[in-house]
């Protein structure tokens, strides 16, 4: 009941929050900035801890997200729309049509193949944390699309004591981004075999990630 009214709380201050994400979005000082106007039909793959500082680097840029249709999956809808992101609700993983599944990966392929770029927090929604599931692989062979493996660091930033080490940077933060190896797939490849290779590849970019990682299982045991 406590957490019922926490949620109905929020949810009246979504857009006050929505704002204050897109102000801080606005003073982070980024190192670098990404042209995404050369991509076409990618896959951006990145960890659900850091998907807010990858969505403050990609704010009004149309890219189309997926987001999980578990009850916190209403307040990321709404920020990323604020945010300028199209959001689509379901999951790479979930089969099952009650969950979004078919319809939500049926929603990815087209927004693909007509040539829209897509986020997918490849270790989401529920984890474990730093392990890619295999639905974002199996979306780029159905697609021929190229994945783009991407974190976002931060030199101020706040870690929460969540499942995924939640990162929020702070305001006026400097922010870089780093881009890993393209991931290609083909209709012969080994679906598992790229999944580990996209995993070796996020993890190789976010040596914060790695410290992240080695907290958190450290708790977990």
């Amino acid at each position: 009941m406590r957490s019922r009214i926490r949620f109905l709380f929020i949810k009246i201050l979504l857009p006050f929050i929505a704002l204050l994400v897109r102000i801080l979005g606005r003073t982070i000082r980024w190192e670098k900035r990404y042209d995404f106007n050369l991509d076409r039909g990618k896959i951006y793959a990145i960890w659900h801890g850091n998907a807010l500082g990858i969505a403050l680097f990609g704010m009004d840029r149309g890219i189309y997200t997926l987001v999980s249709r578990f009850r916190d999956g209403d307040i990321a809808a709404y920020i990323l729309k604020k945010l300028g992101y199209h959001v689509i609700r379901g999951s790479t993983e979930e089969g099952r049509a009650e969950k979004g599944g078919r319809s939500g990966v049926i929603k990815l392929i087209k927004a693909i193949k007509d040539g829209n770029n897509v986020a997918i927090t490849v270790d989401g929604p529920k984890g474990p944390a730093f392990k890619v599931k295999e639905g974002v692989v199996f979306l780029a062979q159905k697609t021929s699309s190229v994945i783009i493996p991407a974190f976002a660091e931060f030199d101020r930033c706040i870690r929460l004591s969540s499942w995924d080490g939640f990162t929020v940077p702070l305001p006026f933060a400097r922010g870089r981004v780093h881009i890993g190896k393209p991931i290609k797939v083909s209709e012969q490849d080994s679906i598992e075999e790229k999944t580990k290779e996209l995993e070796e590849e996020l993890l190789r970019i976010s040596s914060l990630g790695k410290e992240s990682r080695l907290t958190l299982e450290q708790r977990q045991s």
